[in-house]
């Protein structure tokens, strides 16, 4: 009979082929106080479901639209459908066949159009919620003039979430890109251009039909895989389970993470050369302010902040504090939450030289007396989020 961590460890394995979860980066799993379900809000196929301590993607309804993947400030869901890498060798496809402009479209739109259109000169994501950012400014240093992001009918989509992501993030990038002086233009089409047209075969045909057959059956054949594992798996062969919680760091706080696609960004970016020396706001970065008139000194805005933008200082003589890097800010706001004196709030708006330079901001906390007749704030939040040596799910 199986132990219950061999059920768990499949069920954990019972995950979208097109998704993969990084229970460690994801921001709820860390801090089951905080409110961010930004990948839950924008799964258009509802397959993406928390239960209070794990991150979990229901293979059978998820279509790989990648969404999730886009909206999530940690990039704790990893989209495959297709990988980062992928996608962008297409682009650069694209753009070599289209003579400085990269055309996008939509899985919906590319299906109806098999067999039509020169598949080299088509990047093709399963919804335009899977663009991001960093996608086009690789565009950008690529040399592309434009991205022209192709839609089918969004309104009657069962899947439409992803277009009010993909207007998002164009309307970020055109910001990005007109501080970074690119010239480059980002815009939506609803048709296919005249130039990508083929004609069509029935040879053409054929091989797109058992294509498409073979793509459903490599879907449907993962979850059927997957579940047989469970049936059979006998005690000898269970598989390595990987440590149910993970354990915090030297310096007391959890592991840190900077989201590898906002990495890529501010190579990009910076591929591209210097900002205009101004005030930016986005989607991407925040800006941390901290009174420190009110602040508690509990430091446990570091302590959960999951990419090191805020980081815990301690200094000869006592001097301690938060040092705080707007560069590595995801704006995912548990900071905000785990503030138990409401001592820290964060600024829409950054400087875009900031970004460049990793500037950092030091704020010097002073020490505060803790009553010991009542149980103290942060002794509460101790007690709810963490034990001695168990921090959060992985």
């Amino acid at each position: 009979m199986a132990s219950i961590d061999t059920m768990l460890g499949l069920i954990d394995k019972l995950e979208s082929p097109y998704i993969t979860v990084h229970q460690e980066r994801c921001v709820l799993v860390r801090n089951c106080h905080a409110d961010c379900l930004r990948c839950a809000k924008s799964c258009a196929s509802g397959c993406i479901h928390y239960d209070g301590e794990v991150l979990s993607v229901s293979p059978e309804k998820c279509i790989g639209c990648g969404t999730c993947a886009t909206v999530c400030p940690t990039c704790a869901l990893e989209a495959h459908h297709p990988g980062d890498a992928a996608l962008a060798a297409a682009c650069r496809t694209s753009l070599a066949a289209n003579e400085g402009t990269v055309y996008l479209g939509c899985g919906e739109l590319l299906e109806r159009a098999r067999g039509r259109y020169d598949e080299e000169k088509i990047a093709r994501a399963e919804c335009l919620g899977r663009v991001d950012e960093s996608l086009l400014a690789f565009c950008a240093c690529e040399g592309a003039a434009e991205v022209v992001l192709i839609h089918g009918d969004c309104e009657h989509c069962s899947y439409n979430s992803g277009r009010a992501c993909a207007e998002m993030v164009a309307d970020t990038a055109e910001k990005l890109l007109q501080v970074w002086k690119s010239p480059m233009e980002v815009r939506f089409a609803h048709k296919l251009p005249a130039s990508a047209k083929k004609a069509a075969d029935h040879d053409t045909a054929r091989r797109a039909l058992f294509s498409e057959a073979s793509s459903v059956a490599a879907r449907a054949g993962a979850v059927v895989a997957e579940q047989a594992v469970a049936e059979v798996l006998s005690e000898e062969e269970e598989p390595e389970i990987s440590p149910r919680y993970t354990k915090v760091m030297d310096d007391g706080t959890l592991p840190h993470f900077v989201p590898d696609r906002r990495e890529r960004l501010l190579d990009f970016l910076a591929e591209l050369g210097e900002p205009e020396d101004v005030m930016i706001d986005t989607r991407l970065w925040g800006h941390v302010i901290i009174d420190t008139d009110i602040c508690v000194s509990c430091q446990m805005c570091a302590t959960f902040c999951p990419t090191g933008a805020l980081e815990k200082f301690s200094e000869e003589g006592g001097t301690f504090g938060v040092d705080h890097r707007p560069s590595d800010c995801v704006k995912c706001r548990s900071c905000e939450v785990i503030c138990p004196a409401h001592a820290l709030e964060i600024s829409e708006e950054v400087f875009a030289v900031d970004l460049m330079n990793g500037a950092t901001e030091r704020y010097t906390m002073r020490p505060r007396a803790v009553k010991h007749d009542t149980p103290h704030t942060i002794w509460h939040m101790a007690q709810t989020m963490m034990n001695t040596d168990q921090v959060y799910e992985r």
